[in-house]
């Protein structure tokens, strides 16, 4: 098992604008301002090398199929959340190295689910890593979260069990670990690490896979501010993690579904997508568009 070790506990102040809503409105009706693009990143797509732009908070939510990944990148400084199953892998680091990218500075296993935690593996052996975060668990029935605390180990590697509130930054974006409040136990879906990143006054919400209960816990016990522009829909899409609850709590202009196509669970939930419609909030899926890439421009 790989060593860990606690980092230390900052707590940042993150306010959301309107700035990105209007982007993204702009965008929708047809202008230029290209802060959205996706298609044809996910497994097997014939990738493009680019590297994502220095003057921006760059994020692409990488189409592994039922399951979850997320990169951002931001002043030349790179982060992965999750890596899908297993399989996935190797299509998350050909993503990755199409972007230019030899060096993650963080990588985030948001909890010990296959379809999360399986392909980092391939993204520890493949890549420089700066800092690995992950919740502690000691429940692992797929065990792929073993398989990655032993290559992390092998590769000298220590994970970090990062405090409730802590603060790091990547270029000039601000990450806040939002989530969960509580100690879930084997349940590992509300275990899932929440992150929040803001950049330019806009922000992101990555959600992992926890229900929309210990999400609105992160507001109500824990004061979090949980609103953002983007909302990566937890536990991709499912009306376990959606409610109007929670879209009160985040008002998010854009949400994202990290699924596969004609997945047996159903997902994104038809109750969720309704509700998203209802509410005026686009929803953006992997299982449609493949990989889904978006910038954020700096406030300046």
């Amino acid at each position: 098992m790989a060593r860990r070790r606690q980092g230390g506990k900052k707590r940042g102040s993150l306010v959301g604008t309107l700035v990105f809503a209007l982007a993204l409105l702009l965008m929708w009706l047809g202008s230029e301002l290209g802060l959205v693009s996706w298609g044809g990143g996910g497994p097997g797509a014939e990738l493009v090398t680019t590297p994502p732009p220095e003057d921006a908070l760059f994020a692409a939510f990488i189409d592994v199929g039922q399951g979850d990944s997320a990169f951002v990148s931001c002043g030349g400084e790179t982060l992965l959340i999750d890596a899908g199953i297993s399989s996935a892998g190797g299509a998350v680091a050909d993503y990755l190295r199409s972007r230019g990218v030899d060096r993650l500075d963080y990588v985030v296993c948001t909890h010990a689910h296959e379809d999360h935690c399986g392909g980092l593996d391939d993204i520890i052996e493949g890549f420089e890593i700066g800092t690995l975060f992950a919740p502690y668990t000691e429940f692992d029935s797929s065990g792929a979260f073993t398989r990655f605390e032993d290559t992390a180990a092998e590769r000298g590697l220590y994970i970090t069990v990062p405090p409730l509130g802590s603060v790091f930054t990547l270029g000039g974006a601000e990450f806040q670990f939002v989530g969960p409040v509580s100690d879930w136990g084997d349940d590992l879906n509300d275990s899932s690490l929440v992150l929040r990143v803001e950049y330019g006054g806009s922000a992101i919400l990555f959600t992992g896979d926890i229900s929309s209960g210990a999400l609105a816990d992160c507001a109500a016990l824990g004061g979090f501010d949980l609103s953002c522009d983007v909302l990566k829909l937890g536990h991709h899409g499912s009306s376990s993690s959606t409610d109007e609850e929670i879209l009160r709590l985040t008002r998010p202009s854009l949400a994202i579904a990290s699924c596969g196509a004609d997945n047996s669970y159903g997902h994104p939930h038809e109750e969720v997508v309704e509700l998203l419609e209802a509410e005026g909030i686009t929803l953006l899926r992997t299982d449609e568009r493949g990989t889904i890439e978006l910038t954020l421009p700096s406030a300046a």
